[in-house]
């Protein structure tokens, strides 16, 4: 009885040149990789070589695509630590023995790169020296909005020289129109309405507005502000008597 011979192991180079996609996406590397593959046992792979091949190509193509093109020499590194030692394909019962790859980024691919990443870091500089920009100015906005004798007293320590009566006149009438498109300008409006034909007004007549406020206030469940305008108004009705005594 003859026994079948097992065939003998085959054994290849591995040479290949192709190129893979960077990380832009609009520029590729040029790669070669040389190495080695064997066989493993059965069940044979019709072609080896390709199946090694394509393992190589897989692998490299895989670094590539999360690698910068001007950063070809990071793509070289890691590719020969993950292919510089043994790889089983169990599927196709062959052994990747070892792979070293050289990778190239090409010259007007690295110029072009560069000049598109100082643009990009350009562009960054300024949007974020605009948008410190902005913040400066919504801040002195708000110093109008809440107090502009703040933002005047910060425009008098920061330029002095500046500062002169008409800048005093200026910026009262920016705080007037700052506060006109503040939220709740509508009821800005309506308290500075209420505060010209108030005073001239009997004294009766305010004092009946004020006693009607309150009580609307109250039916509403705003009682502290209801008091609150009752101790303002006597406040104010105190001041005015005793301007009139002296």
């Amino acid at each position: 009885m003859f026994r079948r011979r097992t065939p003998p192991a085959r054994s290849g180079p591995v040479d290949l040149a192709f190129t893979a996609a960077s990380a832009e996406g609009g520029y590729r590397f040029d790669v070669h990789a040389t190495g080695q593959w064997l066989e493993t046992g059965a069940p044979f792979h019709q072609n080896p070589a390709a199946a090694a091949a394509c393992h190589v190509l897989h692998r490299v193509t895989e670094l590539a695509a999360v690698c910068s093109v001007l950063s070809h020499a990071e793509l070289e590194y890691r590719a020969n630590a993950l292919l510089g030692q043994p790889a089983d394909l169990a599927s196709a019962s062959v052994r990747v023995q070892w792979v070293a790859v050289h990778v190239h980024a090409r010259p007007e691919d690295l110029i072009d790169a560069q000049t598109h990443e100082r643009l990009r870091a350009k562009a960054r500089a300024a949007q974020e020296e605009q948008q410190l920009r902005v913040a400066q100015y919504v801040g002195f906005r708000d110093l109008l909005r809440e107090d502009p004798t703040i933002a005047l007293a910060q425009l008098l320590l920061e330029n002095p020289a500046a500062f002169t009566p008409q800048t005093v006149n200026t910026m009262g009438e920016i705080a007037r129109q700052v506060a006109s498109h503040a939220p709740g300008a509508a009821w800005v409006e309506t308290a500075r309405l209420l505060e010209k034909s108030f005073g001239g007004l009997p004294a009766d007549a305010q004092q009946f507005i004020v006693d009607r406020l309150c009580t609307v206030l109250m039916e509403f469940g705003a009682k502290a502000p209801a008091e609150r305008l009752r101790t303002v108004h006597r406040v104010t009705e105190a001041g005015d008597c005793e301007g009139t005594d002296t």
